[in-house]
């Protein structure tokens, strides 16, 4: 017990516990994800000219269809890549992240970035409820964006 109040034991934890935070988050982010990205297909194919289309013309929609299942592969999987990352940085935290792993991490930093936005500039016109929710996944998403970042920058052995 004595043991566990030691300052060093403590931030230990709260490096865990942040490490654990953020890979939730990003688990969230990926089935989050998913689901917008089956949303979009299913919308942009299935909305025709008889019912209105989802952006406004046929071309964008049938480009809808082509670009967002490759981005949402390339995304999901740099989420799942930083997710691995985050948990092996868990588990040996003395030992230094592969290219691949780090890469992810940044890519995940910069999907988040991006939405974080798109989110802000979207709530230029937006209600206060949505003002409200929009800065609120906003400041969320950007918390993901730093933890992401520290963790790619992270050395090993290093106190970040």
């Amino acid at each position: 017990m004595a043991a566990d109040l030691r300052p060093e034991r403590a931030g230990h934890r709260s490096a865990v516990r942040r490490r654990r935070l953020l890979a939730a988050a990003l688990h969230f982010e990926l089935v989050w994800l998913l689901l917008v990205a089956v949303v979009i297909v299913f919308l942009a194919s299935h909305l025709g000219s008889d019912s209105g289309e989802v952006t406004g013309t046929r071309t964008s929609d049938l480009l809808l269809l082509v670009l967002a299942p490759p981005v949402a592969l390339v995304v999901g999987a740099a989420l799942i890549g930083a997710r691995q990352a985050v948990d092996r940085l868990a588990t040996a935290p003395s030992e230094a992240l592969r290219r691949s792993r780090r890469a992810a991490l940044w890519l995940a930093a910069l999907g988040n970035a991006a939405v974080v936005i798109v989110i802000l500039i979207s709530l230029y016109h937006a209600r206060t409820t949505w003002m409200v929710v929009g800065l609120a996944l906003a400041a969320a998403m950007a918390l993901v964006t730093v933890g992401c970042v520290r963790a790619a920058r992270r050395p090993p052995d290093g106190p970040r």
